[in-house]
C-alpha cells in the first residue's frame, strides 16, 4: 500500500507525539525525584538546626548531638552541590515544553492536516521537527531509569 505524502506527514507527526510524550514523562518522573530529594536535603538540616536550638536554650546538650549536627552539616552541604530544587525546576520546564510540543503535533496531525495544502503540511511538520530537535538539544537530559518508566508508563495507557 502506498501512502501518500499528507499521509506520510501524519505519520510523522504521530512519531514526534510519541517522542515528545516519553520525554516529557521522563522530565516529570525525574522533576518529583529531585523534588523529593530537595525536600529531605532541606528538612533534615532544619530540623536538626531547630531542635539544636531548643537544646541549647534548655541547657541540655548530649554529647552524641554533635555527631548528630554534623552529619546534617553533611547533608545539608550535599544538597547544595546537588541543587535538586534547580534541577526539579528545569526537568518541570522541560517536561512541560515537551508536552507543548506533543500537544502540537497532536493537533497538526489531527486538526489542521486536512487545512493545509501539501506544501504548507511539509513545511509545518519540518518546522515541528526542528522546534522538537532545538528543545531536544537545550533541555536537561533525562536518567535513563525515569526514560524507561516512561515507556512503561505509556505502554499501559
Amino acid at each position: 500500500m502506498d501512502m501518500n505524502k499528507i499521509e506520510l506527514l501524519q505519520k510523522e507527526c504521530g512519531t514526534i507525539e510519541d517522542n515528545a510524550r516519553h520525554t516529557a514523562d521522563a522530565h516529570y518522573f525525574s522533576a518529583t525525584w529531585n523534588r523529593r530529594l530537595a525536600f529531605w536535603f532541606e528538612m533534615v538540616p532544619a530540623s536538626v538546626a531547630a531542635f539544636s536550638s531548643l537544646l541549647v536554650v534548655g541547657e541540655v546538650i548530649p554529647s552524641w548531638w554533635g555527631w548528630l549536627t554534623l552529619v546534617s552539616s553533611v547533608i545539608a552541604a550535599v544538597g547544595v552541590v546537588l541543587s535538586p530544587h534547580k534541577t526539579y525546576y528545569e526537568d518541570l520546564k522541560a517536561g512541560k515544553n515537551f508536552t507543548s510540543i506533543k500537544n502540537q503535533a497532536k493537533t497538526l496531525s489531527h486538526t489542521y492536516s486536512h487545512q493545509y495544502t501539501e506544501g504548507q503540511f511539509f513545511d509545518a511538520v519540518k518546522n515541528l521537527n526542528e522546534r522538537y530537535d532545538q528543545l531536544v538539544q537545550v533541555s536537561p537530559p533525562t536518567e535513563e531509569w525515569a526514560y524507561e518508566k516512561a515507556l512503561g508508563k505509556n505502554k499501559k495507557d
